[in-house]
């Protein structure tokens, strides 16, 4: 597939972490295009569901029952970071 050379700007400190988590050896090229791969895939999902949406109506009651679940479903599923870590973390109650 051909690929076409870009300039992008990156926030330093994402910058210094992810060199830091790589060991210092990162290849952007790919981690970019890997970012740009999952974020055009997220957006055709999303026009996929506007869609969807449009032709078939969910009504106000399921949706806000979804919505309603979903909320619940984010707030109990916090990760917990692993023992191994080298950042502290307040133990969860």
């Amino acid at each position: 597939m051909p690929v076409k050379k870009i300039s992008v700007s990156v926030n330093e400190e994402t910058l210094r972490e992810i060199r830091e988590l790589a060991g210092g050896a990162v290849n952007f090229s790919a981690l970019v295009d890997e970012g740009l791969t999952r974020e055009l895939y997220r957006r055709r999902m999303l026009a996929l569901l506007d869609e969807m949406d449009r032709e078939d109506p969910i009504p106000v009651l399921e949706r806000r029952e979804g919505e309603n679940r979903w909320r619940q479903i984010e707030s109990s599923s916090t990760p917990a970071r692993s023992r191994r870590s080298r950042k502290k973390v307040a133990p969860s109650a």
